[in-house]
């Protein structure tokens, strides 16, 4: 058991972080006027920048890297759960997508970076 005079920890929160902590609903508040009903959309944004907030503050500086190993972590489990072979065909099907979409945004780095590699240079 835990030994009953150690003082329990507090946390202090500045300006900054006091932004973030979320109000309380108005469920909460019987006085306070009924809210506008969120979409999903609005859910999933909120969502992803409360876990952008999280990522930024625990790995300062090293959210590329934190992301880079939640991708390939996603990249094991695929390529355990149904095989190599099928997993490359994924990853070359999204290439293949993010190459057409980006042709079609009308910025081709993909192709570009292919074409440069497979030309030959005569110089």
């Amino acid at each position: 058991m835990a030994d009953e005079k150690t003082p329990k920890p507090k946390i202090e929160l500045d300006e900054k972080d006091r932004q973030t902590v979320p109000e309380a609903s108005p469920e909460a508040n019987e006085d306070a006027p009924a809210s506008e009903p969120r979409s999903a959309g609005d859910a999933v944004r909120e969502g992803a920048s409360r876990v952008s907030a999280w990522v930024s503050g625990t790995f300062p500086g090293n959210e590329r890297a934190f992301w880079g190993g939640v991708v390939g972590l996603l990249a094991a489990l695929v390529f355990f759960a149904i095989g190599f072979w099928r997993t490359v065909v994924i990853a070359v099907l999204v290439l293949v997508g993010i190459a057409v979409g980006q042709v079609l945004d009308g910025d081709p780095k993909i192709v570009n970076a292919l074409r440069h590699i497979f030309t030959r240079n005569n110089q």
